[in-house]
């Protein structure tokens, strides 16, 4: 039975979200440990309880496709979207140094499931073997001056260079290591062979700016996409002295390749507990909420000081984070940090700016942060869910001869909702009626599959419960907000991953009969759509088939008369077809279970016979 946690089968990996990708790889999902139903015996049968994480994935070509470059003066901003991926490319105009941001894909994987189907819960998202912004130095002479001739400079003579007592020649050795990384993945393993990390790391505590830059720059490069360097990094002290020098300097071209060295650090599991407690404090009170815009009143530093590209790098690190178990109950718990993340995402929305490369960022954070949110997090609704199983067993035992099933209905606690914090703060916010607000907004204005997916993911999460809080999240989406039109639209999207956050939210909250008659006249037309339309040609086919066949018997067999019209040939065909799919055994198990449901009612007898 279900006990407010969800079983992870051991063999699966969770990843997390990557600063930087060029593609999606496979999804894992994770999903509730249930008894298996009985066929036909409850139209409002829980699915299975699935979450959703905003979290980019693997693959990524190489990094010298995407380069943006800018002249003295002005920035120009290349932009590529293909799929769902986007990439996102910078580049900083001193010292001739260019930084390239590579993809920024999307969403997050959902948990996955034992045997039987059960709610949707959205999983963190996790980091796979990718990273994020590559920094790479322009080949101009400002590398090599007069004095050193850039003909003959090799990786050995620059390592050589990182000793010299002359800050210029540190320099010179800096830069043309961070531009031949860029350039040669080889050049990577040299460096780590012949110990360049170790230099650079010490250059990080130079008191000389363009030092500074130049070893951040190179770093970030060497880190990019080799876990190797990565870990040598670590070893090295380097996330120390880099968070360090992030909360001394206020050089933005600093700050820029810092936060990306972070977030490229970020995507690799082994380092996210050092990050965790190293760099969160000060990427959360240096940059996060100065820019952001909310201040509780304590907070010196004004909007101005941040770039913009700094918070998006710092969001994308905290992406990540947000993705790891111990990140995830840290930073709900830090002081103005989801605060500020909601805070940025509603001042974008209400500047009609959804599409702000930032949003995604921040969204998929607090997707992530609100995963087992019910679980794992005391709130208003914990101590009503006691009180409700108490009112529910009082009931129970009042006979032998008493009507009810055995089981406690999710809309027949007899306990009252409670109201909701005037002014939210800190992880209330995860639950909050203008968050859920801002979600719907998000999937009205944002054109990004990304952030769809992420907005939907954040809905799921809150509805994947069985106590109040999935009740109650449920009928404030549907009812309060009236956003059942909206996330229907997703069931049209041409990303499937879109389709089926989507999809999966909608099977949570059909298991609410309060519900039910809204939800057959607003959404039963789309998901009944899917089961007729849908072709198995996507990795989330099963998936989706799986939601869209229990939030169908759910919504039919609270109002047969409703639900014929919507039995067709066609979609029973495929569902008929789907049930001998052998490549999908959840999708089958729920499509057996939606045809064996259809069959006992005599009224849809008469229907599934024609």
């Amino acid at each position: 039975l279900y006990n407010g946690t969800l079983k992870r089968d051991v063999e699966n990996r969770r990843y997390s979200s990557y600063s930087q990708m060029e593609g999606w790889g496979s999804k894992h999902y994770s999903k509730a440990v249930c008894s298996p139903p009985r066929a036909g015996s409850d139209y409002c049968f829980v699915q299975n309880i699935k979450s959703s994480r905003s979290e980019p994935d693997l693959c990524c070509e190489p990094p010298r496709g995407t380069l943006r470059k800018s002249q003295v003066g002005g920035r120009a901003e290349h932009k590529t979207t293909l799929n769902r991926q986007s990439i996102y490319s910078s580049c900083s105009t001193q010292q001739g140094t260019t930084r390239t941001s590579k993809k920024m894909p999307a969403r997050a994987l959902s948990c996955p499931s034992s045997n039987k189907p059960d709610v949707v819960y959205a999983q963190p998202v996790m980091s796979c073997k990718q990273d994020v912004v590559y920094g790479q130095a322009q080949s101009s002479s400002r590398i090599c001056g007069d004095e050193v001739d850039g003909g003959t400079m090799t990786i050995q003579k620059a390592i050589q260079l990182l000793c010299s007592s002359d800050d210029k020649y540190q320099a010179m050795g800096a830069y043309y290591l961070q531009h031949t990384c860029f350039q040669d993945e080889s050049a990577k393993q040299e460096v780590y062979r012949l110990g360049g990390i170790a230099k650079l790391v010490e250059l990080l505590r130079s008191t000389n700016q363009n030092v500074q830059r130049a070893a951040a720059g190179a770093l970030r490069n060497l880190v990019f996409k080799n876990p190797t360097n990565k870990i040598e990094t670590r070893r090295q002290n380097g996330i120390r002295e880099c968070v360090s020098l992030l909360r001394r300097t206020g050089n933005t071209e600093i700050q820029k390749q810092l936060t990306g060295l972070l977030w490229n650090l970020s995507s690799t599991d082994e380092l996210k507990e050092e990050l965790i407690q190293e760099a969160l404090p000060v990427l959360t009170d240096c940059v996060i909420i100065p820019f952001s815009g909310w201040s509780d009143g304590s907070c010196n530093r004004t909007r101005e000081i941040i770039d913009p590209e700094v918070f998006f790098n710092a969001t994308g690190c905290l992406r990540n984070l947000s993705s790891a178990d111990m990140g995830r109950q840290t930073m709900r718990n830090y002081p103005g940090l989801i605060d500020s993340v909601m805070t940025y995402a509603q001042n974008c929305v209400a500047s009609n700016r959804p599409d702000d490369k930032s949003v995604e960022n921040c969204i998929c954070i607090l997707h992530n942060l609100s995963y087992r949110l019910d679980a794992e997090v005391p709130n208003r609704y914990t101590q009503l869910n006691h009180m409700a199983r108490s009112v529910y067993m009082d009931k129970t035992l009042t006979g032998c001869f008493n009507s009810r099933s055995g089981k406690m209905e999710n809309d027949e606690y007899g306990v009252p909702l409670p109201e909701e914090d005037f002014k939210p703060k800190g992880p209330s916010w995860l639950y909050h009626s203008d968050a859920i607000r801002t979600y719907l907004s998000l999937m009205d204005q944002s054109k990004k599959d990304a952030t769809l997916e992420a907005c939907a993911g954040a809905l799921q999460n809150l509805t994947a419960s069985r106590g109040l809080m999935s009740n109650a999240m449920s009928q404030l989406i549907g009812l309060k907000e009236k956003g059942l039109p909206r996330i229907a639209r997703l069931l049209q999207s041409n990303s499937s991953e879109v389709v089926r956050s989507g999809a999966s939210l909608l099977s949570n909250m059909s298991r609410h009969p309060v519900l039910h008659k809204t939800m057959a006249h607003q959404v039963l037309p789309d998901v009944s759509r899917l089961l007729s339309f849908q072709s198995g040609n996507t990795n989330s086919y099963g998936e989706i088939m799986t939601s869209a066949c229990y939030s169908l018997r759910n919504l039919i067999m609270s109002n047969p008369h409703l639900g014929k019209s919507y039995l067709t040939s066609n979609m029973l065909n495929n569902v008929v077809s789907l049930c001998r799919n052998g490549s999908c055994p959840k999708a089958a198990e729920a499509a057996r279970l939606l045809l064996t449901d259809l069959w006992s009612n005599r009224e849809l007898q008469s229907v599934l016979k024609q």
